[in-house]
């Protein structure tokens, strides 16, 4: 039975799996406020944060030790040390079940090719907004958008 064919779905909040554990998620970015914003939105909607980065090898090295593989990964495109793209290549292969989320405050076409050819499941513009957030979540999930 999929998710969307549940009709209790629209009564569980939009974090929380069909088995009642929270999805998980691990945000990638070098802004800190962005970050904060970004939690905020996520816990909100009873999304549970794993942990977080502020480039992309500081995440590859928390990622790789660690047990638990995330639902989720925000990473943003454009930061020091390793950029989006790059860290997404080299979490995929580690990762093939975390749906990844790129966040950008660009929207470029080949960028967006780019993006899907690597497995991203959609991106999100900054500066986030929170019902935004909800929609792209939702349709990824294949949940309805909560009220």
């Amino acid at each position: 039975m999929s998710e969307s064919s549940n009709n209790n779905q629209s009564n569980i909040p939009l974090g929380i799996k069909s088995n009642g554990l929270p999805y998980t998620v691990f945000l990638i970015d070098d802004s800190n406020t962005a970050r904060v914003i970004l939690k905020r939105i996520l816990l909100s909607l009873k999304f549970k944060i794993l942990d977080e980065a502020n480039n992309g090898e500081f995440a590859l090295n928390k990622l790789q030790g660690s047990q638990t593989k995330p639902d989720f990964i925000f990473i943003d495109m454009e930061m020091p040390l390793m950029d989006g793209m790059e860290t997404i290549k080299r979490l995929k292969p580690s990762l093939p079940d975390s749906k990844i989320i790129m966040v950008t405050s660009h929207g470029e076409k080949d960028m967006v090719m780019e993006l899907a050819k690597l497995g991203v499941k959609g991106y999100i513009k900054k500066p986030y907004d929170r019902d935004t957030v909800i929609k792209k979540m939702a349709s990824i999930l294949g949940r309805p958008i909560p009220d």
